[in-house]
This record gives C-alpha cells, sequence and structure tokens, in this order.
C-alpha cells in the first residue's frame, strides 16, 4: 500500500500557507497594504516616485493631491472604483495599474465570501490615501 503522508503534508502546508497569505491580508492595515501593493510605483509617501515609476510610460499621480485636484474633496468611491480595476468603464480608457480587486479577490479564496473581505482591505487603502492628503 503506497504511502499517501508526504502528499496529504504538502497539500495541508499549500493550504496552510494560502490561509496564512489570506489573512496577511485582509489583516493588515491600509498603509501596511499601501507599502506591499502601490509603493513600488506610489513611492513610500505616495507621491508617484516609486522604484519602478520611471518604467512606466504615463506619469505616476502624487496620490496625496487628490483632494487638492478636487476642490478639497477626497472622492472616496472614485478612488475605490481606480484600486480595485474590476469594473473599467470603457469611456474612461485603459486601465493603468494591476487590477488588485481580482488580485484581493484571489488572494482572499476567490469565493463568493471572498467579497465582503476585497471591500475591507479595499476600504482600508482608501482610508490610507485620505489619511495622507496634503492641506
Amino acid at each position: 500500500m503506497p504511502n499517501h503522508l508526504p502528499v496529504f503534508t504538502v497539500i495541508a502546508l499549500s493550504l496552510l500557507n494560502a490561509t496564512a497569505m489570506a489573512t496577511e491580508v485582509i489583516d493588515s492595515t491600509g498603509e501596511e497594504n499601501f507599502v506591499r501593493y502601490c509603493a513600488a510605483c506610489h513611492g513610500d509617501g505616495g507621491r508617484g516616485d516609486g522604484p519602478v515609476a520611471t518604467a512606466i510610460a504615463k506619469p505616476v499621480p502624487d496620490l496625496t493631491g487628490i483632494a487638492a485636484r478636487r476642490g478639497g474633496k477626497f472622492p472616496r468611491q472614485i478612488i475605490k472604483n481606480a484600486i480595485d480595476g474590476r469594473w473599467q468603464i470603457d469611456a474612461h480608457g485603459t486601465q493603468q495599474m494591476p487590477v488588485w480587486g481580482f488580485e484581493f479577490w484571489i488572494s482572499e479564496g476567490a469565493g463568493d465570501f471572498s467579497e465582503p473581505r476585497v471591500d475591507r482591505i479595499l476600504d482600508g487603502l482608501v482610508d490610507y490615501l485620505a489619511s495622507i492628503q496634503a492641506p
């Protein structure tokens, strides 16, 4: 009789690792997730000066000036939709950054139960961006 213990061990460890990754994203603060997913392009302070920003065809926006560019109002839902990226509006052009909503949905298990978790991650990122707006 073959010993399936090594196979079961590998599967169990893979599942634990996937669960740990999901927990890591959902349990991280908006700032931690910003540093993890956004800072490479937008920079640690959100000013568009991340280490890969120069490799991107369009200038990376300074996220600290969102409210200033909109008359002092921070458009939470627009920003959340931009980060999410799953609902592309053709009239707005192509999506320039990764579709983080899909990535977060996958990292949270890719099931119906994932949607509220993705919303929580996106809300954390939006909260962080609102907190770094220049006066």
